[in-house]
């Protein structure tokens, strides 16, 4: 299977032919994490059968990727990507029209040309605004219980401000490590340092049928998560005891403190025992704590299928993705490998 499609003057006709192009904007926040974002949409619309486009058109802006989607399931491509993290605005090619109309905020500084074609530009989805707004961890609503046992909403909870108690994963990001565990596909999944929700609470808002299971010592979340629709348990992590294909995925951001790393591999060996033989670690952690914990993951046989950094307002972090059985899809690595050379 195919998942990157290198474009000519001699080709072109027959791409065209048979699929639509649609071009993707990355947010601003994450304009350097082009290989995620590419990564993200392939995963989301797999079934879609779509074709990241190596040498794409418009290739003089900044912060854009390209993919063909066949024409009959240009509307399935569509339908998902209200939930994308690290793009937001899509755009659709009109080879058919060669009047070069360009109907989007996009500003090429090129005629609308691509391999000798001529094309016009239409806005295909544009994600709200507000929602996105609305989900930042500064304004969603969220629960807990206050100094007097009584649970209080708030708005705009982002922990108690302790190095081990920062919760506020950006949007993005969230919706973005859930795109990389085919929420759609693998449905149970766990959150072992969950805070205040925030993967949790777009895991449902991408998914709304998926089966939530969130862990924090902190018994002041319980009500938030369980209001974002997760089965909350108030514990260590590490203590934990779930029976044998639990979970299809962990999604987590961990503790940003070097010195938890032990207790942090402790929690991933003990849940993967737990973890269906096809699942899947999306983990979001800080740059100085990934070696300890890739090296831990690698002991237990799982596959490390990519690794990115992403800078959050200065602090480096790093995004990885794990499988558990290597036999899935075993043409993406091939992908991955041209995807770290082209971006």
């Amino acid at each position: 299977m195919n998942f990157f499609a290198e474009v000519t003057k001699n080709n072109i006709d027959d791409f065209l032919y048979k699929y639509d192009i649609i071009i993707c904007k990355l947010r601003s926040s994450r304009i350097k994490a082009k290989q995620v974002a590419i990564l993200e949409i392939l995963f989301t619309q797999l079934e879609n059968e779509i074709l990241a486009i190596r040498n794409g058109p418009l290739g003089d802006i900044k912060g854009l990727i390209s993919f063909f989607c066949p024409k009959r399931n240009v509307d399935a491509f569509k339908e998902k990507l209200f939930g994308i993290g690290y793009c937001n605005k899509f755009y659709l090619l009109d080879f058919e029209d060669e009047s070069c109309k360009n109907n989007t905020d996009l500003r090429p500084g090129s005629p609308l040309v691509w391999k000798g074609c001529k094309f016009s530009i239409n806005n295909y989805f544009i994600q709200d605004k507000n929602i996105y707004e609305e989900q930042s961890a500064h304004k969603r609503e969220f629960k807990i219980v206050d100094f007097d046992g009584v649970t209080k909403s708030v708005f705009g909870y982002r922990g108690d401000g302790t190095e081990l108690g920062r919760r506020a994963l950006p949007v993005e990001d969230a919706r973005c490590m859930v795109n990389l565990s085919f929420p759609h596909k693998n449905k149970r999944v766990i959150d072992p340092f969950a805070g205040a929700g925030g993967i949790i609470y777009e895991f449902k808002y991408i998914n709304k049928d998926a089966d939530m299971t969130s862990i924090d010592i902190d018994p002041v979340l319980k009500p938030g998560l369980e209001f974002y629709g997760s089965k909350h348990y108030v514990m260590n992590a590490g203590n934990v005891s779930f029976p044998a294909d639990s979970f299809d995925s962990v999604v987590t951001e961990v503790p940003f403190v070097y010195e938890a790393v032990n207790d942090i591999i402790d929690v991933l060996k003990k849940i993967n025992s737990s973890v269906s033989d096809e699942g899947v670690f999306v983990i979001m952690c800080e740059i100085d704590q990934a070696d300890d914990i890739y090296d831990a993951l690698a002991e237990l046989n799982i596959y490390c299928l990519f690794t990115h950094e992403i800078d959050r307002k200065g602090t480096d972090v790093e995004l990885s993705v794990w499988w558990k059985n290597r036999d899935l899809l075993p043409e993406i690595e091939e992908f991955i490998t041209a995807l770290k050379e082209i971006y």
